[in-house]
């Protein structure tokens, strides 16, 4: 018999495992050597980034857009339950204050996150950038915009993307 967990109870399960695991100090591959951030009951940890414009050219009726990609890496923690919820909610890109919507990526199945008990996921998240935020992208090319990345729910911690590299630097503990 599956057992039907709704978010109420992926929250309190998370995070009884969370302090059950914390307080025996077995968080051991995923703590801020991994750069994975423990966000009760599982881990994500992010990586490159990149953006790339689509330019649909002059009298074909399609718009400008950009899509802009983040690799990261998310692990289950739990062992015995895995869990699914709408990455929109735990993956929040903002650039120059502006949000930036969650287009999709490998790592999702209908702009959901899906694991299973224990797994590990490495994967693309992408964000769309459209033709109003044109600007976004240009201040990007010009490696002067201000590029955040929000991981979690609650809580949650925030990343600023690195024109060096074209990584993630983590901001905050946890908040």
């Amino acid at each position: 018999m599956a057992m039907k967990m709704d978010r109420r109870a992926f929250l309190k399960t998370s995070a009884a495992v969370a302090v059950a695991v914390s307080m025996t100090g077995l968080l051991g591959g995923c703590g801020e050597s991994d750069s994975g951030t423990d966000l009760g009951g599982f881990t994500v940890a992010v990586g490159e980034w990149s953006a790339v414009p689509h330019d649909q050219g002059i009298g074909t009726g399609k718009s400008w857009y950009a899509d802009f990609a983040v690799t990261v890496r998310v692990h289950n923690l739990d062992n015995s339950n895995g869990f699914s919820f709408p990455a929109k909610s735990v993956f929040v890109l903002k650039i120059d204050g502006q949000k930036v919507a969650l287009q999709g990526g490998n790592l999702l199945s209908n702009i959901t996150l899906v694991m299973k008990k224990g797994e590990r996921k490495t994967g693309v998240l992408t964000f769309r950038l459209d033709e109003s935020q044109k600007n976004l992208y240009q201040a990007m090319e010009a490696q002067t915009a201000d590029i955040k990345l929000r991981v979690g729910v609650d809580p949650t911690e925030t990343y600023t993307g690195v024109y060096e590299g074209y990584t993630f630097k983590k901001d905050s503990k946890l908040a």
